[in-house]
């Protein structure tokens, strides 16, 4: 009779390890940067800092081993101070060369080569929060190491600005040591959606058991728990 317990309480603990599959999620990788040689300094001064989050899915259920590639990119966020501006970079909006990979670990071995628009988007296409645009505005920007990261057109004016916190002459890095981890996302492509959380600080490593370990602990509690009862 212990045996059938055993064997009974290892098969529910194998179903029960089997059955808490990970879904997919998107993963974003954030850039972060300083507003240099800005020709809109009402609305991006220099010197503050700016993020840039490339939002990726290519049906995975981690971040570990993978690759992205251009057409996977689903959203830009570019965000500085009180501004958020969101694009919707699904359906073949996002153009570009080379993929973002991750080594076992999740860290990033390589990022994009390059990301841009295409030319400027109308600000209907985006999703603004904390910019004076109309609709007749429009925006544009580059992830190419190249300078003039991000333009803004607003009613014949507007100006453009570059990033002045790397070694290159005013562009985005694309290393990927300039790049966060990728972390899962879940949210909507829109400007009031929050950045995915930092990674968290190492912490003191604490001994745990291994799947088989924790099967062969739970069949041992089954088999007790009769005795405890009696």
């Amino acid at each position: 009779m212990h045996i059938r317990r055993l064997l009974h309480a290892l098969a529910a603990t194998a179903a029960l390890l089997g059955g808490a599959g990970a879904m997919a999620a998107p993963y974003a990788t954030t850039y972060t940067g300083t507003v240099a040689n800005s020709g809109i300094p009402a609305e991006v001064p220099d010197g503050a800092v700016f993020t840039l989050t490339l939002v990726f899915d290519n049906g995975g259920t981690t971040a570990a081993s993978q690759s992205w590639t251009i057409g996977q990119l689903t959203c830009g966020f570019w965000r500085w101070n009180s501004v958020a501006v969101a694009l919707d970079m699904g359906g073949g909006v996002a153009r570009g060369t080379g993929t973002t990979t991750t080594h076992a670990a999740g860290a990033l071995t390589g990022v994009f080569s390059d990301v841009n628009t295409n030319g400027p988007l109308a600000v209907a296409d985006y999703g603004v929060s904390g910019l004076p645009v109309a609709p007749g505005d429009s925006i544009g920007w580059n992830a190419d190491g190249g300078p003039l990261v991000f333009g803004l057109m607003m009613g014949g004016g507007g100006g453009s600005f570059n990033d002045g916190s790397g070694t290159l002459a005013g562009g985005i890095e694309m290393a990927a040591s300039r790049w966060s981890a990728p972390q899962p996302f879940t949210g909507a492509c829109d400007a009031s959606a929050m950045p995915p959380p930092s990674p968290p600080a190492p912490a003191t490593a604490v001994p745990t058991l291994g799947p088989w370990g924790a099967l062969l602990l739970a069949a041992l509690l089954g088999l007790e728990a009769p005795r405890r009862r009696v």
